[in-house]
């Protein structure tokens, strides 16, 4: 009697396993951003204590572009490949003619604000792509909290654990850089430089602050769809790109999948599934089957609350699940839903057709 029931177990034992491994759509939990967790926090306190250990802003590389004209711009980089907005006020300038120089210039007025740097070809002076992180702490004091002033405000940037281990902010003189480090391999995988007026825009760090905050204003509705629209390609981009550096294929956009993906990301938003825990978002599964779309394996990550493409790439390649996920050997296709600040991202492998067989 014993043993039958050893045996029953054993059983039922490799029946969990075979179901779990057998499963061809892997489904992750939503991750969220700063823009959800971070507070910014009104202080009365009028005192500057400006940040120790401002380093001197460099003289060579592609930071020095911040505060010039986009005619520099054009002068070392020439026209962009295309030209997207943002709801921060500046206009991203796409460089994206191959993967080994995808750069983003954020740019405002006519002066740029903001660059994103992820191509490993980028001079990113006094950092380089695929740097280790043991390397950059060698010349890089990291801070948990960075104060700076503007006029009579004072704000201190507030770095948790995962921000110094992910996320680093160095000071600049009037520079600000911003190291996404992929937590598993330690090593740089993009750059943001950017002034201090759009670094408080985005609010990627609690922030606590005297005087007047900085906001940015809510766009019409249809900046902000074409803001949702750019920051698709771009994680499309981004992904491919990362894909791509650690030696994986690159993805093929899927509009069926990115169909799927947009309701998604509309249905968490307008149900607002982070603070509404009642509501049970569909099924990547059900939909897939529902679409009739045609696949070996599928994938799902989604994200709330990351402040732009590039943000949210971070936050998925930081998440053990969702980076197995977008680096997955077997995934052929994908198709990215922004909705706001809600972010879906699914994968397939789409079986090959029997002539090419």
């Amino acid at each position: 009697m014993k043993n039958l029931f050893k045996i029953l177990i054993f059983i039922a034992i490799i029946l969990v396993i075979f179901i779990y491994l057998d499963n061809p759509v892997k489904e992750n939990e939503l991750i969220t951003g700063s823009k959800n967790s971070g507070q910014v926090i009104p202080q009365e306190t009028t005192e500057v204590v400006e940040s120790n250990n401002i380093f001197t802003r460099p003289n060579k590389g592609i930071s020095v572009l911040i505060g010039q004209s986009s005619n520099e711009v054009v002068k070392l980089l020439g026209k962009p490949d295309r030209v997207e907005p943002s709801v921060f006020g500046y206009d991203w300038w796409i460089y994206n003619s191959a993967f080994s120089d995808y750069q983003m210039i954020g740019v405002s007025e006519d002066k740029v604000a903001q660059i994103l740097a992820v191509g490993n070809k980028i001079d990113v002076t006094p950092y380089d792509i695929g740097q280790s992180l043991e390397d950059i702490y060698r010349f890089t004091i990291v801070q948990s909290e960075i104060t700076i002033s503007i006029d009579s405000n004072i704000y201190t940037f507030s770095l948790n654990k995962d921000d110094i281990t992910n996320r680093i902010l160095v000071p600049f003189d009037n520079l600000y850089a911003m190291l996404y480090i992929d937590g598993k391999d330690h090593q740089l995988e993009a750059v943001r430089f950017s002034d201090a007026e759009t670094l408080l825009l985005q609010k990627p760090y609690d922030i606590l602050y005297n005087g007047s905050m900085v906001e940015s204003s809510t766009p019409p509705s249809d900046l902000q769809v074409a803001v949702d629209r750019a920051n698709e390609r771009q994680i499309v981009e981004i992904t491919n790109l990362f894909r791509l550096r650690h030696g994986f294929r690159v993805l093929e956009s899927d509009l069926e999948l990115q169909k799927i993906a947009r309701q998604q990301s509309e249905e968490m938003a307008k149900n607002n599934i982070v603070k509404n825990e009642s509501f049970e978002a569909p099924k990547f599964s059900d939909t897939l089957q529902e679409s009739g779309i045609d696949f070996n394996r599928a994938g799902g990550n989604t994200a709330a609350f990351y402040f732009d493409a590039g943000d949210a790439v971070n936050g998925w390649l930081n998440s053990k699940d969702h980076r197995d996920t977008i680096l997955g050997k077997w995934y052929s296709h994908t198709g990215v839903g922004v909705y706001g600040n809600y972010y879906t991202q699914n994968f397939i492998e789409r079986p090959i057709p029997k002539e090419d067989r």
